[in-house]
């Protein structure tokens, strides 16, 4: 899967104007995953052409939105840990006329493994740091989902430490040959990231927007053991701080 991945990454430029036409009318909202990085799950995607995606974290619903719009063939589960949480009403109404989207609310971590089924996909955008990790590397290693996507994953991340360190097949968003293509999808200022990070990329080293990970599943690769290893570099990290 890893070189199919490469090829549909490598025709990143052909596929734009698809991409574009897909979110077009789509405002960005704030707290979102950025247009370019969704680009690049819907690049990734095609690889396994998933009929159900998982999605942890939907906030005001941006991402789920897009995820709609860009696989209508296929089902959005999308569980917000927080029913109290104001971004909910947001997230309501934007996603009213989707008809190929499920709300739930709940404990991702509990609910998506009990409904995950073979060739579903995930998008882990909660929790975060490493809980997030191991996370997707749980999911991985059910052995069902044949890629997880991480969220806010960006160099000199330990997160992106971790999985440079023992999953070498991760592909991420804020590679620069992706983002001379695809950061012109997006609304830098709405984005709220640093400045520096908003075109660094485009001159030739990463660190543009928040940065996903792409998890394709590696036979072999041990993730009941990587969940172990991930769990250690979690408390390291937090002692470091």
């Amino acid at each position: 899967m890893t070189n199919a991945i490469s090829d549909l990454l490598a025709s990143a430029e052909a596929q734009l104007p698809a991409f574009q036409r897909l979110v077009a009318g789509i405002p960005y909202e704030r707290k979102g995953i950025p247009n370019s990085e969704m680009f690049f799950l819907w690049l990734c995607a095609q690889a396994v052409r998933p009929k159900r995606i998982l999605e942890s974290g939907r906030a005001r619903g941006q991402s789920t939105l897009v995820l709609a719009r860009c696989f209508p063939e296929a089902e959005i589960i999308s569980v917000e840990h927080d029913p109290a949480s104001p971004d909910v009403v947001v997230a309501a109404e934007r996603l009213k006329g989707e008809a190929n989207v499920r709300l739930l609310f709940g404990d991702a971590t509990r609910l998506l493994p009990k409904v995950a089924q073979p060739g579903d996909i995930a998008l882990v955008d909660g929790p975060k740091g490493f809980r997030g990790v191991r996370f997707a590397l749980a999911l991985l290693a059910s052995e069902r989902l044949p890629m997880v996507f991480v969220h806010d994953a960006g160099p000199q991340t330990a997160e992106r430490d971790f999985f440079e360190q023992y999953l070498r097949g991760v592909r991420y968003s804020d590679e620069p040959d992706i983002v001379r293509v695809s950061h012109e999808l997006d609304d830098e200022e709405a984005m709220e990231i640093p400045p520096a990070n908003r075109f660094a990329a485009v001159s030739g080293r990463p660190g543009y927007g928040y940065g996903l990970a792409c998890l394709a599943h590696e036979p072999g690769a041990g993730y009941s053991l990587l969940r172990i290893r991930a769990a250690l570099a979690g408390l390291a990290s937090r002692f470091a701080k």
